[in-house]
């Protein structure tokens, strides 16, 4: 006993409270065991899961980015998403293009997208209540919904994996299909740039500046209206390329957008707004755990023999209640700072 309070004194000098240290060690100990039980349905949840939070992520950034720099909760982004998916089909199916073809265009189409919606409606509403502009694009958002139904239907549609990707890959307990890690790889790579861009540029130390403190940012010459839409765009941008890789792998239908938007508002929340590390780190974290308590609950009821413990349908909570824990331990959101949208 004298060695483990030795053990949480070291650790809470490094502040770091002991009761998360014990949190950590039950998680993980209750990972090992769903690992040990069923090693590949495991691994499949896990992959999974890292392919679903990387798309969380995808959309997660321009949504970040949008309501940090222009404070507009834009509730369009998920038709962005959405119609990236859908465009997608278009260049694919309709026009005969190729996927990888697809990975370019369509992302620059949104851009265009985001660049007319932004000079035609959200420019008129910054600096106003956000209410106003979180009704400006829900309405956007149910018009583009619309629009979609109108010229590609209702019905759900596929476009074909490219060859390449339709094979899996063994990972020696389960197999994996090439179309969810090329998700994850892609993602990677579009993370990385939008942090070397944000982080390591003149722009990106503009576009932070604006979001610190917009007055001082445009009375040392920073173009900020310009800003705005560029920042639009490459939101709108990188939500297409979401569209992407989602509809390519599940198919797409008119109401993914709707799905997702509400998971990326957490996201944005959990990982503090403004902050593009924290949207990273939140969806992997939610996705992580959609997928992944499922299996642990169900492997833990079987071991002590307590079905009440496998909880039916306790994945779709998991980000709401990763959300209420992260919000009451640091309201701010996991890398929240401080004033910060206040």
């Amino acid at each position: 006993m004298g060695r483990v309070r030795a053990v949480l004194r070291d650790v809470e000098r490094f502040g770091v409270s002991p009761a998360a240290v014990l949190t950590a060690g039950i998680l993980l100990v209750l990972l090992a065991h769903a690992f040990v039980m069923r090693p590949g349905l495991f691994v499949d949840q896990f992959v999974g899961g890292l392919v679903y939070g990387m798309i969380l992520v995808l959309v997660a950034l321009g949504l970040s980015i949008i309501l940090g720099l222009l404070g507009v909760v834009n509730f369009a982004h998920g038709a962005f998403f959405m119609l990236g998916a859908y465009l997608t089909f278009q260049v694919v199916v309709q026009w005969g293009l190729s996927f990888w073809a697809a990975l370019f265009v369509v992302p620059l189409l949104l851009a265009v997208v985001g660049f007319a919606i932004e000079r035609a409606v959200l420019r008129h509403v910054y600096d106003e209540n956000p209410l106003i502009g979180l009704l400006a694009t829900f309405g956007l958002a149910l018009m583009l919904t619309e629009a979609t139904r109108a010229v590609w239907g209702g019905s759900p549609l596929s476009v074909p994996t490219p060859p390449v990707l339709q094979e899996s890959l063994s990972l020696g307990v389960t197999t994996i299909a090439r179309m969810r890690l090329f998700t994850v790889v892609v993602s990677v790579l579009v993370v990385a740039a939008v942090y070397l861009l944000i982080e390591r540029t003149d722009f990106g130390l503009s576009i932070r500046a604006g979001v610190l403190d917009r007055e001082m940012a445009e009375f040392l010459g920073v173009n900020i209206p310009l800003r705005f839409v560029l920042i639009f765009m490459l939101g709108a941008a990188i939500a297409g390329l979401g569209g992407v890789l989602r509809g390519t792998e599940l198919g797409m239908d008119v109401a993914m957008g709707n799905q997702f938007i509400i998971i990326t508002f957490v996201v944005v929340v959990v990982g503090g707004v403004g902050s593009l590390f924290g949207s990273v780190v939140s969806g992997l974290l939610i996705a992580e755990a959609t997928y992944l308590t499922p299996l642990v609950l169900a492997t833990l009821a079987e071991t002590t023999n307590v079905a009440a413990i496998n909880v039916s349908g306790i994945g779709g909570l998991m980000p709401f209640l990763v959300m209420i824990v992260v919000l009451l331990v640091r309201p701010r959101g996991l890398f929240g700072q401080k004033g910060f949208m206040e």
